[in-house]
C-alpha cells in the first residue's frame, strides 16, 4: 500500500495540467496520457487524433494504433517508475490488470472517405 507521501509524489509526477511541468510526454503534440489513481488502481488513458482513410482497411489501421499505444503507455510507465524511484526513494511496483481501447469518430463527410477520430487506450495497473 502506498503511503500518503508516496501518493502525493505519484500525483505530482502524473499531473500535467496546472502548476507542474508534467514533462513525460513532450514529444507528442497531438497525443497525451492522463493518469488517475483510485485506491491502489492507477489508470493511464492515452488519447490521440487519428485519420481513418477508408472502411476497407479499418482493422489494419486499428491494429497499428493499438501497437503504438501499447508501446507508448509502456514507455510512460517505465519513465514514471524511474521518476518515482528518484523522488520517493523506492521502486513502484505496478501490475497491469486491464487494457482496452476505443475509437470515437469526430468528423465525417459524404465527399471524402477520410474520417478524423479520437483513439483512446485505457490501461489499469495495480500499484504497490
Amino acid at each position: 500500500m502506498l503511503t500518503l507521501e508516496e501518493i502525493n509524489c505519484l500525483g505530482q509526477l502524473t499531473n500535467s495540467t496546472w502548476g507542474y511541468p508534467g514533462g513525460m510526454n513532450k514529444n507528442m503534440p497531438t497525443a497525451g496520457i492522463k493518469a488517475s489513481l483510485q485506491g491502489d488502481m492507477l489508470t493511464c488513458t492515452f488519447t490521440t487524433i487519428v485519420n481513418l482513410m477508408s472502411d476497407k482497411n479499418l482493422r489494419d489501421q486499428c491494429k497499428r494504433f493499438e501497437e503504438e499505444s501499447v508501446g507508448i503507455i509502456k514507455e510512460y510507465m517505465k519513465q514514471l517508475k524511474s521518476e518515482f524511484k528518484k523522488t520517493a526513494g523506492r521502486t513502484l511496483k505496478a501490475k497491469e490488470t486491464d487494457s482496452s481501447d476505443s475509437i470515437e469518430v469526430i468528423t465525417v463527410s459524404s465527399y471524402t472517405p477520410k474520417r478524423t477520430a479520437y483513439y483512446r487506450r485505457f490501461t489499469t495497473y495495480q500499484v504497490v
